[in-house]
C-alpha cells in the first residue's frame, strides 16, 4: 500500500505492514482498500481460568487479525492437569452442528477460511466436528481443515474420553489438510514409536500418504528431538520436504498446559496469511511443479485467504516459533503456571505480528557437506531429509 504512494523504503512491494497494529494491518488490502480478515472456525474446549483449548486460541488469533467463531466441545472451570481436579460438563454434541447450521442461515458460513479442532469431550463429537467440516467445505470448497488430535496424556493428568484416540487415528488422519500431533500423538495415528527425527519425518509421510493431509506439524518433538534436554523443537513435514526448527527450553516449576493449543493455532494463522497454495499429494508420476510461494504448490490450486504478510509454510513455522518462544517467556518471567497471553499482549503483543521478521530465514537447506546451522541466540533451525538429519549442528553464539 505504501510503496504505491512512491514512499521509500517500501519498493518492491504491493504494501507493507507497519507498526500500527492487527487491528489497523488488517484492514488495509493492496494498494490500501479494505479486505476481510480470515475467519476461523475453532472447535475445542473452554476453561473459564486459565489457557487451554479455545482460552489459548481464540485470542493470540483475533489479536494477529483473524477473525475467529468459537464453538467450545467442553465448558470446564480449569484445565485437567490440576491436582485439585476441575468441574464442568462436555457440550450436547448435537450442539455443535446446530452452531453451524445457525451460521449458514445467516449466509455467513461461506466466509469461513478454515476449522480448527482440538480436544473433544466425547467420541461423537468427533463425528459432529467432521460433520461441519463437511458442511463448511461445501459453502467454500477452499476451506482449510487444520486438525490438532489431542489424545491426552495420563501420566501428566490430562486425560481424554474413551474412543477419541481411535476417532483421530482413523477418521481425523483421512480428513485433515493439516495435522498437528505431539511426537506422542504421532505414534498413535501411525502405530509406530518415532525416537529420531528421521523416525517422525518417515511416520509424518505415512499420514500423508494415507489420508488427505498436505502438512504435518509435528508440534513437540520430545524425546525424538535433536538436542530434547535443552530445546523445544517442531518439525513441519510435507510430500518431499520437510523443516526443523527449535527454541530453547526455559525454566519452569511446573510446564504449563495450552502450549499445543496455542501453537496449532499459531501455525493456521500463518497458513492464511499466505498468498499462495498449499501442497497437495503429487500429480500422476509424483511430479510437483515449482512456485517460488508455495512449499509444494498442487497440479490443482487450493487458494489460501488474507495477505497480512504472505508466509510460506516454511515462513509460517518460523513465526509460529518465534511468538511461542515471546509467550514462554512471559510465561517463565512471571513464574506462572498458566500461559501469560494477556501478560504479554500488554507488554509487546502487536510485535507478534511481525516476529516473523526476526526468525525469518531461520529454516535453511544446509549444503550437502555442511550441518543444520544454529543461528542467533535462542534457534535452531534447518531444511533436511531425512539423511541430513544425522549430522550434528554447530552452536554459535
Amino acid at each position: 500500500w505504501l510503496s504505491s504512494q512512491g514512499l521509500p523504503g517500501t519498493e518492491g512491494s504491493s504494501y507493507t505492514l507497519m507498526r500500527f497494529g492487527p487491528a489497523r494491518a488488517f484492514a488495509l488490502g493492496a494498494r490500501g482498500f479494505a479486505s476481510r480478515p480470515p475467519a476461523v472456525l475453532s472447535i475445542q474446549s473452554h476453561v473459564c481460568y486459565g489457557a487451554a483449548g479455545n482460552s489459548a486460541a481464540v485470542f493470540p488469533m483475533r489479536r494477529l487479525g483473524v477473525e475467529v467463531w468459537p464453538v467450545n466441545t467442553v465448558q470446564f472451570s480449569n484445565h485437567t492437569q490440576y491436582a485439585e481436579g476441575w468441574e464442568g460438563l462436555p457440550t450436547p454434541t448435537e450442539q455443535i452442528g446446530l452452531l453451524a447450521k445457525g451460521i449458514e442461515r445467516i449466509g455467513a458460513l461461506g466466509r469461513c477460511s478454515a476449522i480448527l479442532s482440538g480436544y473433544l469431550g466425547t467420541e461423537e463429537q468427533g463425528g459432529a466436528v467432521l460433520d461441519v467440516v463437511r458442511r463448511v467445505k461445501a459453502a467454500n470448497p477452499a476451506a482449510l481443515y487444520c486438525c490438532d488430535p489431542v489424545m491426552g496424556h495420563p501420566a501428566k493428568g490430562c486425560v481424554v474420553p474413551e474412543g477419541v484416540q481411535r476417532h483421530h487415528a482413523e477418521a481425523s488422519a483421512a480428513s485433515a489438510d493439516v495435522l498437528c500431533p505431539n511426537v506422542l500423538e504421532l505414534g498413535v495415528m501411525t502405530r509406530s514409536e518415532p525416537d529420531t527425527p528421521q523416525a517422525v519425518v518417515r511416520a509424518a509421510r505415512a499420514l500423508l500418504g494415507a489420508g488427505s493431509a498436505r502438512l504435518v506439524l509435528v508440534k513437540h518433538l520430545a524425546h525424538a528431538g535433536l538436542s530434547p534436554d535443552d530445546s523445544f523443537e517442531m518439525l513441519l513435514v510435507g510430500h518431499e520436504e520437510a523443516w526443523h526448527i527449535a527454541t530453547p527450553l526455559l525454566p519452569f516449576g511446573r510446564p504449563p498446559v495450552g502450549v499445543g493449543d496455542l501453537t496449532s493455532a499459531l501455525f493456521l494463522v500463518g497458513l492464511l496469511q499466505v498468498d499462495c497454495t498449499l501442497p497437495t499429494a503429487p500429480a500422476a508420476g509424483g511430479v510437483y511443479h515449482s512456485s517460488p510461494h508455495a512449499m509444494l504448490p498442487p497440479p490443482g490450486p487450493v487458494p489460501l485467504f488474507g495477505l497480512l504478510q504472505g508466509r510460506s509454510p516454511k515462513a509460517a513455522l518460523e513465526h509460529t516459533a518465534g511468538a511461542y518462544f515471546e509467550v514462554m517467556r512471559a510465561t517463565s518471567e512471571a513464574e506462572e503456571y498458566e500461559l501469560q497471553l494477556v501478560a504479554e499482549s500488554s507488554r509487546d503483543w502487536p510485535r507478534l505480528a511481525e516476529i516473523g521478521r526476526d526468525w525469518a530465514g531461520l529454516a535453511e537447506r544446509p549444503e550437502e557437506n555442511e550441518s543444520p546451522r544454529m543461528t542467533g541466540p535462542h534457534t535452531v533451525s534447518s531444511r533436511f531429509t531425512a539423511s541430513t538429519v544425522n549430522r550434528s549442528p554447530r552452536k554459535t553464539g
